[in-house]
């Protein structure tokens, strides 16, 4: 590719170094789409900041607290009172908040905000969604009976149904299991993207997506290294499910798979205007974080903290 085809493409796709910086938003928020690894970028990015400048928020209870919606998400008006509870001078400090959130926070704030996410295939999510219920205690019911994976997906939950096309549209009414996710939704969570997000990527692309936004913030790589964490065990692998089942839950995510094609495809092109860097980064990044798992395997978490905040900090 000719230096003069890679500037028209960077203008045509705005994806250039130098715009991608120019994108640093006064507040980053972390649009955490449950099972799409949220948690894992959460604890690479959210070192990029000092803690009095992270607002973290979360409510109890999976998913049905009153602070949640039909989605399983933060309900804006409960984010409108933990925002309210902020004084002023701590709340100019923030610059970083995440939990599962819904599209529309920006609007909280009178600074340029900015979002970034990761999405997953929806297959894996579906399933990893139902497992994780279980594991934690806190299994799909209907009508109080707790209901197998077969159930879940053949029943209208809006969790099994283009689940993130929902979330990322931002529209109301999607709320609702008794409305059906539609094309315009879809449109509709491809300008939210283009406009409002600083980066959405796949999940098997996260360590990319952590690493454009330390260029962003130019931070140093120690910044963005995470501790160990045990990985979750429950979920059977798609493998193991019938081919009917996969294809039941494929037909009934079908918008959400285009915007999974989609993202992959639109990602991709802005990663290929930070190569060889990126690249670079991204193997420096594996050898050294996994050479501080395999530490976390053995040392107490204490321990682990203590030396996480002088490794990054320092």
């Amino acid at each position: 590719m000719s230096l003069l085809t890679v500037k028209r493409s960077q203008h045509e796709f705005g994806f250039s170094d130098d715009s991608f910086r120019s994108t640093v938003p006064d507040v980053l928020i972390h649009l955490h789409i449950p099972k799409t690894g949220g948690t894992s970028l959460n604890s690479i990015v959210q070192h990029g900041f000092r803690t009095d400048e992270v607002l973290g928020i979360t409510v109890f209870g999976y998913p049905g607290t009153e602070q949640r919606d039909a989605l399983g998400l933060i309900r804006y008006e409960y984010f409108q009172q933990q925002i309210a509870s902020h004084n002023a001078d701590d709340l100019r400090r923030i610059r970083y908040i995440t939990g599962h959130l819904p599209f529309g926070l920006h609007r909280l704030f009178n600074r340029p905000a900015k979002y970034f996410s990761v999405i997953r295939q929806p297959v894996d999510r579906v399933m990893s969604d139902f497992f994780f219920g279980i594991e934690s205690n806190e299994p799909y019911q209907i009508n109080g009976r707790t209901i197998a994976l077969e159930e879940f997906v053949e029943s209208d939950d809006v969790r099994s149904r283009n689940y993130q096309v929902r979330v990322l549209s931002g529209c109301p009414e999607l709320v609702s299991r008794s409305v059906p996710v539609q094309r315009l939704h879809l449109e509709q969570a491809k300008h939210n993207i283009e406009d409002y997000f600083l980066a959405v990527a796949p999940l098997e692309r996260m360590t990319e997506l952590a690493l454009l936004i330390r260029q962003t913030y130019n931070w140093p790589m120690r910044r963005l290294l995470t501790e160990y964490k045990l990985k979750s065990s429950g979920k059977p692998r798609v493998s193991e499910v019938s081919s009917r089942l996969i294809k039941t839950i494929e037909q009934c995510n079908t918008y959400d798979a285009e915007l999974y094609e989609w993202v992959q495809k639109q990602f991709a092109r802005r990663c290929q205007f930070f190569e060889p860097q990126l690249s670079r980064n991204l193997r420096r990044y594996n050898i050294i974080s996994g050479m501080l798992n395999d530490a976390g395997q053995i040392l107490p978490w204490q321990l682990r903290k203590r030396l996480a905040q002088v490794f990054f900090y320092a």
